[in-house]
């Protein structure tokens, strides 16, 4: 990590930024992101005709061997019972899937993902912009039951034994929560340095919950919702300021202020609470810096727990038209572990670009991310 940001370092003291966060100057063309809308909706930039930013992200966390312990499970278990039926078992068989089972107990996997639509148009007020975003959270921890070791040694006894009769099982939590946002940019006479905003929101809130046993287990199945799913519809509101100091850009954005909570299939509650994030830029003379941080964590709900997250990030323009990038994700309060990224940006005239990102934290514990904006009319 320390080698990109040098490296970004070496290679960025060609060009310069202005004052606006979005404005780079030298020889390159204005670039601005209206992603930014759902970032902090205070610091949207202006925009001169109507675009459109489309985005998405998924991350998967495996790093403790969850979801391949799951498989060998199930394979070792209908080897068992396959050898009993048979009337192949020999003492000691059922050894495998014993140890298997102890060795899976707290154990757990994690999935990300998410989609965003913004779109913003001058024609009418160029302080009004809408978006869509959806995000969705999976966890999955594994729960070994101490008396199904007694069952699998008394297999040849009974000379069968049935999977679905172990206790052993995997408790999966989800959250799902789409907004529809119609966001708004506004000042306050007194205070004429600060960007105020809100947003008013209409939110899905799904909530997923489900026991897997260890004979039903399919890898594709683990996250589906189909019937294990409760849905909830309510309003929220957002409120967002920022002001900048120089090459300092500060902001605040307090997020669902109509608190209210949920009772997920199984009985476990999502309490919807206000949250507050800040938001730090600095731009330097040859890319910015950039400090995301919650003030509050994210909401806990079933196995799944309450997040904070903190990202660091740099962005540097290499060329008139390619921005390179690097960042750092600190999470706490959760299984998934801190991670590196690295991005990809490509900038042309009239606010179109085009960005990925990878991010990793191990090998088996990685996502990515895209971003599309495009100028319509």
């Amino acid at each position: 990590m320390l080698w990109l940001f040098l490296c970004l370092l070496s290679i960025g003291s060609g060009e310069a930024f202005s004052e606006d966060s979005n404005v780079l100057t030298a020889d390159a063309e204005p670039r601005f992101d209206i992603k930014h809308v759902l970032r902090n909706a205070a610091q949207r930039p202006a925009v001169s005709e109507t675009i459109l930013n489309v985005a998405g992200f998924t991350y998967v966390n495996d790093r403790e061997h969850l979801l391949d312990d799951l498989l060998d499970t199930r394979d070792a278990s209908f080897e068992l019972d396959a050898q009993v039926r048979q009337l192949s078992y020999r003492f000691g068989d059922e050894e495998r899937l014993i140890t298997l089972l102890k060795q899976m107990d707290g154990k757990s996997a994690t999935a990300q993902a998410g989609l965003s639509i913004v779109l913003a148009n001058p024609l009418l007020d160029d302080r009004y912009s809408i978006s869509i975003n959806t995000r969705t959270r999976f966890a999955g921890t594994f729960f070994y039951e101490s008396g199904d070791e007694q069952k699998l040694r008394l297999a040849p006894v009974i000379a069968f034994i049935e999977l679905a009769e172990l206790d052993s099982h995997v408790d999966v939590s989800g959250i799902g929560v789409g907004e529809l946002a119609l966001h708004r940019q506004f000042r306050i006479p007194a205070l004429a340095e600060t960007q105020f905003a809100f947003s008013l929101k209409h939110q899905e809130v799904w909530l997923y919950e489900r026991d897997v046993q260890v004979k039903r287990y399919r890898e594709s199945d683990l996250f589906r919702l189909n019937r294990f799913i409760r849905k909830f519809s309510r309003a929220n509101m957002d409120l967002a300021a920022s002001q900048q100091w120089g090459n300092w850009t500060a902001g605040l954005t307090l997020r669902d202020l109509v608190e209210s909570t949920h009772r997920g299939p199984e009985g476990s509650d999502f309490h919807v609470r206000t949250r507050a994030e800040l938001q730090l830029d600095y731009a330097l003379a040859w890319g910015r810096l950039s400090l995301d941080r919650d003030l509050s964590p994210q909401p806990a709900f079933g196995v799944m727990k309450g997040r904070r997250e903190t990202r660091l990030a740099l962005d540097v323009p290499v060329s008139s038209r390619i921005n390179l990038g690097a960042s750092f994700l600190a999470i706490e309060r959760d299984r998934d572990a801190d991670s590196l990224g690295v991005t990809i940006a490509y900038h042309l005239p009239a606010g179109f670009h085009l960005q990925f990102t990878g991010n990793i934290a191990s090998r088996d514990e990685l996502g990515g991310s895209f971003q599309i904006q495009l100028p319509l009319f």
